[in-house]
């Protein structure tokens, strides 16, 4: 399923026909990015902050305020994205420390988990205090629904300690099985993006195996995981741990496993999508995320 435009930048683009492109993109996920991030989002390659606004200068179409760029007719994402970028370099600090600690438990708990990746505004650079932490996961086949299991659990975890209540902290995006992602079926410039955004917090050589197996990824962004810091090894699995680990290589028992944790987990998604029924903009949003990430957006398979 294509979800972007159907006909890919080519290779001879113009500067500010990549421009125009990577607005598109950017406009569709809902925010305006200063020349400095849409130098770094380019379509086919970044490059540096000058050449962007030498690019734009005059540029038919596209306009230059404030630090943010954006197409005509989309002035309105300046101030939200600028409010945005402020409210991103005074929470992220607390964002970022309990992404980290987030993503080690995870993978303590469940070796499942192959790659956690902070994903959305935390990851991006819009950061908000009201909003959700993002994560994108990487699982082994046939534990999609095991994971995300233990992800929500911990999750609750994380709000409660944070004071939160049932007031959802953690919120997993996206879980791709081996078989699903090399490589991808579905092979867009919004499937594309999502990668760009991905920041390893656990499991960067799976990550890095991913972007491998999808040089179609790296056609449309070339700068997709030269960013993506090193890591160390992921952590030893505590008792629980170790005990799923030895369900993983137990064929039909993680099977029946998975199949009861996609019963429990639906409850679980179907009841907090209730509680936001009446936020339209949450529900507007979920939709919107729905349709770029199917068909692997939790429950679409």
């Amino acid at each position: 399923m294509l979800i972007g435009p159907e006909r890919p930048v080519a290779e001879n683009s113009t500067l500010g026909d990549r421009v125009r492109r990577t607005l598109d993109i950017a406009h569709r996920w809902g925010y305006a990015p200063t020349a400095a991030a849409l130098g770094e989002i380019l379509v086919r390659g970044a490059v540096p902050t000058h050449e962007i606004l030498e690019a734009i200068h005059g540029m038919r179409g596209v306009v230059y305020r404030e630090g943010f760029v954006h197409r005509v007719g989309f002035g309105d994402l300046v101030e939200r994205s600028s409010a945005r970028v402020g409210a991103h370099q005074m929470r992220n600090g607390w964002a970022q420390t309990v992404a980290e600690r987030y993503a080690m438990d995870l993978v303590r708990t469940c070796p499942l988990v192959t790659c956690v990746s902070l994903a959305g505004s935390a990851a991006s650079g819009g950061y908000a205090g009201d909003d959700d932490i993002d994560f994108d996961l990487l699982v082994a086949d046939d534990a999609k629904y095991l994971v995300y299991a233990f992800a929500l659990l911990l999750g609750l975890r994380v709000s409660i300690h944070n004071r939160k209540g049932l007031r959802k902290v953690i919120c997993i995006n996206v879980l791709w099985t081996r078989s699903e992602s090399m490589p991808f079926r579905r092979q867009d410039e919004d499937l594309a993006f999502e990668l760009l955004h991905c920041r390893p917090l656990a499991g960067v050589e799976e990550f890095r195996r991913v972007v491998a197996a999808n040089e179609w990824a790296r056609a449309i962004f070339p700068q997709l995981g030269e960013k993506v810091d090193a890591s160390g090894p992921l952590p030893e699995p505590g008792l629980l741990g170790r005990a799923i680990r030895w369900i993983g290589v137990h064929s039909g028992l993680l099977r029946s496993l998975n199949e009861a944790s996609r019963i429990f987990t639906h409850a679980v998604y179907s009841f907090a999508h209730w509680l936001t029924r009446h936020n339209v903009e949450k529900t507007r949003r979920l939709e919107f995320l729905q349709r770029v990430k199917y068909p692997y957006e939790v429950f679409q398979d």
